[in-house]
């Protein structure tokens, strides 16, 4: 990292242990506010998935703007050059993300959807070999391995059948999301928030074009337009604000790593909030996915020490 080059080795190795360590407590708290997205649209009423979209993206595009502007001290347009394409294609792969998730929770579970994620680490981590020259440790393809034995023994006790599309749709998001989070890393020397404003006004734009093409009106009830606000800007800006600085610290195979909690929390919020409760599969794979996270830390401690 560039913040520790001509240090002293010792000075180095503490950097970069506080350096991990803060990219992996930022990825996991976005995990939190990712995994309240299943909850809160079963919440919603009357709004369908183009409507949520929609006002989702509004809410996350101003959050996001807003702090560029603080952070940046009124420097927006430099912000937004300094992060160039890779933030460009970035928001683009988050916006697909997103719009194929909220897709696919209109015909399968939340727990289906989510699990569906369980791949991405090891899309991240092959993309990241092939592109980007990120030597992946065989502890965490290990710790992804048991991540996917977990997904598949969530799935193979609740993935029903005769979902095919929407299984699809989450599929994509899978591929979109290992795709994001590669760009991030690919100019991570330089801030990447611009990345979430790109995803919100591409979320905007397929919002209103999939509205008018339907002859819907964007109108919604008062009450889904605060909860489809508050995806916007607590669970999708929110959440990305704190995965885009996690990205600056942490390899792309290992932000996808810690990504996996989400796959845990996500059911969790649902089974708490409107009772869509997971079955022992479901907890018995999610045991699995927080041993593989908590496996991927350790060893990241491990490596640094042999420094």
């Amino acid at each position: 990292m560039a913040e520790t080059a001509g240090a002293p080795p010792g000075q180095a190795v503490d950097a970069a242990r506080s350096g991990r360590t803060r990219g992996f407590a930022l990825a996991l708290s976005a995990t939190v506010f990712w995994s309240l997205a299943g909850l809160l649209i079963r919440l919603i009423g009357a709004a369908t998935s183009w409507h949520i979209i929609l006002y989702r993206s509004i809410g996350a595009a101003i959050m996001v703007a807003t702090m560029i502007a603080v952070v940046h001290r009124g420097r927006v347009a430099e912000a937004f050059r300094r992060a160039g394409w890779p933030a460009v294609l970035a928001g683009a792969c988050s916006s697909a993300s997103s719009v194929f998730f909220i897709l696919a929770l209109g015909r399968i579970t939340v727990a289906n959807a989510t699990f569906m994620g369980g791949i991405t680490p090891f899309l991240a981590a092959l993309g990241a070999q092939i592109f980007l020259g990120e030597r992946v440790p065989r502890r965490a393809w290990g710790a992804m391995g048991l991540a996917t034995a977990g997904v598949t023994l969530m799935l193979g006790g609740g993935l029903a059948l005769g979902q095919f599309s929407g299984n699809l749709l989450a599929l994509g998001s899978a591929v979109a999301f290992a795709g994001h989070a590669l760009f991030l890393r690919w100019n991570r020397r330089s801030d990447m928030l611009p990345a979430v404003v790109y995803a919100g006004i591409l979320g905007i734009l397929f919002g209103f074009l999939a509205l008018g093409a339907s002859g819907i009106s964007p109108r919604v009830t008062p009450r889904d337009l605060g909860l489809a606000l508050t995806m916007g800007v607590v669970q999708l800006g929110g959440g990305l604000v704190l995965y885009t600085r996690a990205s600056r610290h942490l390899p792309a195979a290992e932000l996808q790593l810690v990504a996996t909690a989400e796959l845990v929390l996500a059911p969790l919020w649902v089974w708490i909030g409107v009772g869509e409760a997971p079955g022992a599969a479901t907890l018995a794979g999610g045991t699995l996915i927080i041993l593989a996270i908590l496996m991927q830390a350790l060893g990241a401690r491990e490596r640094l020490a042999a420094r």
